[in-house]
């Protein structure tokens, strides 16, 4: 409102200077009383930044957890490697395990096999002879003539004299030694026989095929089976001939042999052309193969050849019985030991009035020291 010396009356109140602030005011500007500073991280009343703390203990937290994920993963390391270790002994031990129920199994296998064997053995030295005797009885195709050990008549059957003795005469056409019993001894049998003074038996074996070429020792044999089939008269000529020295297949020389050099053999010892084609076609093989088997089983025709006690050619059995002959490694002719054997003069060979002392049930008689 205006006053009467032309001044307003300003009923409006005045300004605030600093002179008029309060007490409260100057609060606003200055420390409070009696508050000291803080000092090794004690507690005030002004307001804490707790991002800060916070990020302190995640930190501890994150520096816990990985602690414990790497102590976790160490003792899961720890424990596979155990377990692997474990599971390596377990194998181990499945292993060692199989391995010996395998060496049982075996063990038991090979005894059984042994035992076996063994009773094989025994059953074929006790029963293995008269098995193949029967085998060699039941031959489809037998040749004409055959006795039941399986010898083949060097003769006629109208020739047979039950008065002489029998002569079994094994050889295998491959043997050398068979060809120089043949060069020895065969011209007297020959005689003898066609005397009537002996009953001559060919055994024509096989048992040293293996070692020839084309199987010569079977081959042989059959045909020689095949012509005493058919021409009887002719089997010791034929026999003959396989000896000769100029053919002869053996150790030496080991040839190959033909099937015509054996049918041109047969030819030069009187067979047929006929008969000496038809022999070599392996009629008789089986018979060849039966016999042999038979044959080497006979322990009463064994003798002890480079410190084996078994068969072995040329044989020569007198009235069912070997001769004592083959046991003797100092005998040097062959000859007149036999005919001494049977019971004959060496002048008497031939001569059909004279039949030896034997007879057909004797014994032979022992070689002589003189002989020897």
């Amino acid at each position: 409102m205006a006053t009467g010396n032309g001044q307003v009356n300003d009923s409006r109140k005045p300004e605030a200077t600093d002179t008029n602030l309060t007490d409260s005011d100057e609060n606003l500007h200055e420390p409070a009383k009696n508050q000291e500073p803080l000092e090794n991280g004690e507690a005030s009343n002004l307001p804490i930044d707790e991002t800060n703390d916070n990020s302190a203990d995640d930190d501890d937290n994150n520096n816990d957890t990985e602690a414990s994920a790497n102590q976790v993963s160490s003792n899961l390391k720890t424990s596979a490697i155990l377990v692997k270790e474990k599971a390596l002994e377990i194998h181990e031990k499945v292993q060692q395990r199989r391995v010996a129920v395998i060496f049982s199994i075996l063990a038991a296998f090979l005894a059984v096999v042994i035992i076996v064997a063994g009773g094989y053995a025994v059953w074929n030295g006790k029963y293995g002879e008269q098995r193949n005797y029967q085998q060699l009885q039941e031959l489809a195709q037998k040749p004409k003539g055959m006795t039941k050990d399986g010898g083949l008549p060097a003769f006629k059957a109208s020739d047979y004299n039950p008065k002489a003795p029998k002569i079994d005469l094994y050889v295998d056409y491959f043997c050398p030694g068979c060809a120089i019993v043949e060069q020895d001894l065969f011209r007297s049998m020959k005689d003898m026989m066609e005397a009537k003074q002996i009953n001559l038996y060919l055994h024509p074996i096989n048992f040293l095929d293996s070692k020839t070429k084309n199987h010569y020792s079977t081959r042989a044999a059959s045909a020689v089976a095949y012509v005493a089939s058919n021409q009887p008269g002719k089997l010791f000529d034929f026999s003959t001939a396989l000896f000769d020295k100029t053919y002869q297949p053996n150790k030496d020389n080991n040839r190959d042999v033909s099937n015509q050099e054996i049918i041109d053999q047969a030819v030069k010892a009187g067979v047929k052309e006929s008969i000496a084609k038809n022999s070599v076609k392996g009629t008789y093989t089986d018979y060849v193969d039966k016999a042999t088997k038979y044959t080497s089983r006979r322990k009463e025709l064994y003798v002890t050849m480079q410190d084996q006690f078994r068969f072995s050619t040329p044989t020569i059995c007198i009235n069912g019985k070997m001769w004592q002959y083959r046991q003797l490694h100092t005998l040097d002719d062959v000859r007149p030991t036999f005919i001494h054997s049977i019971g004959l003069h060496r002048e008497q060979v031939g001569d059909p009035k004279t039949l030896p002392a034997i007879g057909p049930d004797g014994d032979a008689i022992p070689i002589q020291q003189k002989y020897l």
